[in-house]
């Protein structure tokens, strides 16, 4: 990084296919990286390096050598051909930024913003992995991106994973809610009791009266209604009775 600021600042970007290897040989590196330039180059105070760094261009490496304390590459350039032409390759690239709107809603740690910043970006392969960048997916996933051959095929990826993505999204939603309105209902019920414990103790009751007293109301309402259902049918058999009496 040191050599690459002091020189052009031009610096090649590649994943480890293994992130636990500390010093990693060119066995451990990916053949298909992105070529960028770095803008900023700071050493903070707890020894860490802050880079801010440019995307250019996706290459594939032919060749790694070791230059000293670092990797030096020989590249080749690897574009991804022609933006969109078709009519059903632009109705891709809407759909696939539509749901990337979508997914920036529901998303909570991604700000609105990231919208119109990403369908701002030109050319389209730029907006493209703008979109890539967003998203929370595995390392793999996202390397995957970067060597699909061509750029109708990285909007197909992209639309299936942010469906995807929404959908876990949604759940999430629903689980937290749910919760949320579990927890509510406890709440309430629990301020509703410290309520009634409130008012038992100015009126100088204890909850046992009354429980007592809930009770003997209720058995009272079940005896009213077994008296009334009794009288009915009395007066069901009573009306059966005369009519039998009168025809006769």
């Amino acid at each position: 990084m040191d050599a690459a600021g002091a020189a052009d600042k031009y610096i090649l970007l590649v994943a480890q296919r293994n992130a636990e290897v500390n010093e990693p040989a060119a066995a451990d590196l990916f053949r298909v990286g992105v070529v960028g330039r770095i803008h900023q180059l700071a050493t903070l105070a707890n020894g860490t390096t802050k880079v801010l760094v440019e995307g250019l261009a996706r290459v594939r490496v032919t060749r790694y050598a070791q230059a000293g304390a670092h990797l030096r590459a020989t590249i080749a350039p690897s574009p991804f051909g022609e933006p969109a032409a078709s009519a059903e390759e632009h109705a891709l690239t809407r759909r696939t930024l539509s749901l990337f709107e979508e997914y920036v809603s529901l998303h909570r740690r991604i700000p609105d913003e990231v919208v119109a910043m990403v369908q701002g970006a030109e050319p389209e392969e730029r907006q493209a992995f703008a979109v890539a960048a967003h998203l929370t997916v595995r390392p793999e996933v996202r390397q995957r991106l970067l060597e699909v051959p061509t750029l109708r095929q990285v909007w197909g990826e992209l639309s299936e994973l942010i469906v995807s993505e929404i959908e876990l999204l949604r759940l999430e939603r629903k689980i937290e809610d749910d919760v949320r309105g579990s927890l509510v209902q406890s709440q309430r019920e629990f301020y509703l009791q410290e309520q009634l414990k409130a008012i038992h103790k100015e009126l100088g009751n204890d909850e046992g009266d009354d429980a007592a007293d809930l009770q003997g109301a209720v058995e009272g309402e079940r005896a009213g209604r077994r008296h009334r259902l009794r009288a009915v049918q009395k007066r069901e058999t009573f009306f059966c009775f005369e009519l039998k009496r009168r025809d006769a």
